[in-house]
């Protein structure tokens, strides 16, 4: 409930500063029709930020300094994660909107009017960690990515939240370690002193279904 607490406070810190950052006035239906060259906001792209809840145990596994028997502890399955978002508006325009123009750098509306529906979106997901990842590697194609799907609101200009069901990988010792717990690792007949998690002989990435809630702002549109 906390975490709820939380993120409901940051949302509402970070649309204050958007609406502080982003130079834009609202305007009636009426002045936009006026003006001409409506827009409408559809596709979305955009980052996002919130919390991150797995459905799965994660463990940390470490070779005691005491007797050299593998320690496996509980670690928190909840993670705060920023990522890329892909939105799609769905029941377009139903619940209303808002029309905006930009402002200069005096503060003088400029451009054509566009206007933004509120409603529910269909929410897409990337991890920007795995992303980048992947991008230092031989490319997105072929590449497992961590991400998702989910429903999103928009509310004002530039801003949503949504819920998301994701898929995320966690580096996880493998499990015929796990089957060593509270006793001695042998190789090559002497005691393991130490596991390093970039050891793939006893650590590996995991894939865990997991459930998001999070704040996202959109960057562009089309």
């Amino acid at each position: 409930m906390k975490k709820i607490y939380s993120l409901i406070l940051f949302v509402s810190c970070y649309t204050t500063c958007l609406a502080q950052v982003e130079g834009k006035v609202e305007i009636t239906k009426a002045q936009a029709t006026a003006l001409g060259n409506v827009k409408n906001k559809g596709i979305k792209f955009g980052v996002s930020l919130g919390f991150n809840q797995s459905f799965k145990k994660l463990f940390d596994a470490r070779i005691s300094p005491i007797d050299t028997t593998l320690d496996l502890q509980n670690t928190s399955n909840t993670s705060f994660l920023l990522s890329s978002t892909l939105s799609f508006p769905v029941l377009k325009g139903y619940l209303g909107g808002s029309y905006y123009r930009k402002l200069d750098a005096n503060g003088i509306p400029v451009g054509n009017p566009y206007y933004v529906p509120r409603g529910l979106s269909i929410i897409a997901t990337i991890n920007l960690a795995t992303f980048n990842s992947a991008l230092g590697g031989a490319g997105l194609f072929n590449q497992k990515l961590d991400g998702g799907l989910g429903i999103g609101y928009t509310f004002g200009d530039n801003v949503q939240i949504a819920a998301t069901y994701e898929m995320l990988s966690f580096r996880q010792p493998r499990d015929y370690l796990l089957n060593y717990e509270g006793k001695k690792i042998i190789v090559n007949r002497s005691p393991l002193t130490s596991l390093q998690p970039d050891n793939n002989d006893f650590f590996g990435d995991k894939y865990y279904p997991s459930v998001s809630l999070k704040v996202i702002y959109t960057l562009t549109s089309e």
